[in-house]
């Protein structure tokens, strides 16, 4: 009968991964999602590396796997919303455009889904299956924002696959090693001011035309020409985990952890969408942009003024690595004490490079991250057999310093209020709730892009709020 259940079980976590197989919008620092099950959600993830309680182990320690006694299967859904607005206070207008409004609710609402798989084996050995979305983020701003040259989408996913096993040694000590196979998916997009860039080409022209001298002219009856610049791109990579479970005592957990960086090579498009403009007083037949083209040698489209071309793109981003520390202590037969700390290498974000396949540089934003630090603590408490609430708050470092903020990811430190509960309806089936309120430190933004003629300059507070609820299913076999 447990052989039936086992095949029945690891169908169905191969059909729904495929459902899970979509993500997210970053609810953690920087653009890492945190929200990787509801029961740890509950504690603001606090001791997340030693508790072992269910199949989301895996995520945190995979040598948690060795306190997993019989085939279960957690699904997990987290709802995240993000409120997101920028108050302006002195920014200042791009060449020939008009200033704009403040974009609008930059945030949204989304569900973040993970699934998870764990059962034991035989001599020690057991092993499990994740799927989830480690990092992910989305802003998007209204197109006709202020801020509409430096970003107006952000839109970053990546799907994980995690295969991992452990071994426990002894009564003491479980070790446990996985593999992860993940991609990423990104769509960036901004708005491109023409006027400057045809301005710009013009002026390291030579006097080839007549028509030369009119072009300010033109620009200027035909005030805020603007398009749109897209790149969008995908790459998939290996990384690994590995993890540590000490139980010096039957009351005593202490789990340590380590996921590994994930470098990627993202290949894609960028589309740049020319504005749509038929004036031209000295030629009322003939499109502007046409007229510019004619004048500007070497031109050979619209959209390939100045080099903005569509055409094959590039960008290289080396995600994290992270390791953490967690510990859980019962004291008495119904309070359990909760902690961890958790270190991320955000320092591999240097920059946003966005290259042409020729090694042109499209378009550069410096980032130059830090590293970053999160300290966790939480509390339960087993009203009931069946029943167990939890506690929990943390304090979350952002990875951005205040000189590199930008509107694509204006991110600021973190404090977690948390709370949640444990239901056993019964031997088999498990329910767990979680929600989370995030308290987000007004950001300052203070960025002109490189080139405030061309794109203005942004000067503003970015304030922000994030809601979690979410629950899991467990079921055990």
């Amino acid at each position: 009968m447990r052989a039936i259940n086992l095949q029945r079980a690891v169908r169905i976590v191969l059909l729904a991964g495929v459902g899970v197989l979509s993500a997210g919008q970053a609810g953690a620092s920087g653009f890492a999602l945190a929200e990787q099950n509801s029961s740890g959600l509950g504690n603001a993830y606090a001791g997340a590396a030693a508790v072992a309680e269910d199949a989301s182990t895996i995520f945190f320690n995979s040598a948690g796997l060795s306190q997993i006694s019989r085939p279960s299967l957690l699904v997990n859904a987290a709802g995240i919303n993000i409120n997101s607005n920028f108050h302006n206070t002195a920014s200042s207008i791009a060449s020939s455009q008009p200033l704009g409004g403040t974009g609008s609710n930059a945030g949204d609402y989304t569900v973040l889904p993970a699934l998870y798989f764990a059962t034991p084996i035989a001599w020690g050995l057991s092993a499990g299956l994740g799927v989830n979305a480690p990092f992910g983020l989305k802003t998007e701003y209204d197109s006709s924002w202020m801020g509409r040259f430096q970003a107006i989408k952000s839109d970053v996913k990546t799907k994980n696959i995690n295969l991992a096993v452990a071994y426990q040694l002894n009564k003491m000590i479980s070790l446990g090693v996985g593999v992860d196979y993940q991609k990423i998916n990104a769509t960036l997009t901004s708005a491109v001011n023409y006027d400057a860039v045809i301005a710009g080409a013009i002026q390291t022209k030579p006097p080839l035309s007549p028509l030369v001298s009119s072009i300010p002219t033109i620009i200027s009856l035909n005030p805020g020409l603007q398009g749109i610049s897209k790149v969008k791109g995908d790459d998939s990579a290996i990384g690994f985990d590995v993890g540590l479970l000490l139980t010096p005592t039957e009351q005593t957990r202490i789990g340590l952890s380590y996921r590994s960086a994930i470098k990627y090579k993202i290949t894609g498009n960028a589309t740049i969408t020319a504005p749509d403009l038929t004036l031209n007083p000295l030629n009322p037949s003939t499109p502007f942009l046409s007229t510019v083209n004619t004048i500007i040698p070497g031109a050979k489209a619209s959209s390939d003024i100045n080099g903005l071309a569509d055409g094959p793109v590039m960008l290289n981003i080396k995600l994290p690595a992270s390791a953490r520390v967690g510990v859980v202590q019962e004291v008495g037969n119904k309070v359990e004490v909760l902690g961890e700390v958790m270190w991320t290498q955000w320092s591999t974000v240097k920059e946003l490079r966005v290259l042409r396949t020729n090694g042109v540089t499209l378009k550069n934003t410096p980032e130059n991250w830090r590293n970053t630090m999160r300290y966790s603590l939480g509390a339960n408490y087993q009203v009931m057999d069946y029943l167990k609430l939890r506690l929990g708050a943390a304090l979350d470092q952002s990875p951005v310093k205040d000189t590199y903020r930008t509107p694509r990811l204006p991110d600021a430190d973190r404090t977690w209020a948390s709370a949640g509960g444990r239901f056993d309806i019964n031997e088999t089936l498990s329910l767990d709730v979680g929600y989370t309120h995030v308290f987000v430190k007004d950001a300052s933004l203070n960025q002109n892009d490189g080139n405030a003629s061309a794109s203005g300059l942004l000067v503003g507070n970015q304030k922000t709020s994030i809601d979690i609820l979410g629950a899991q299913v467990s079921v055990n076999f």
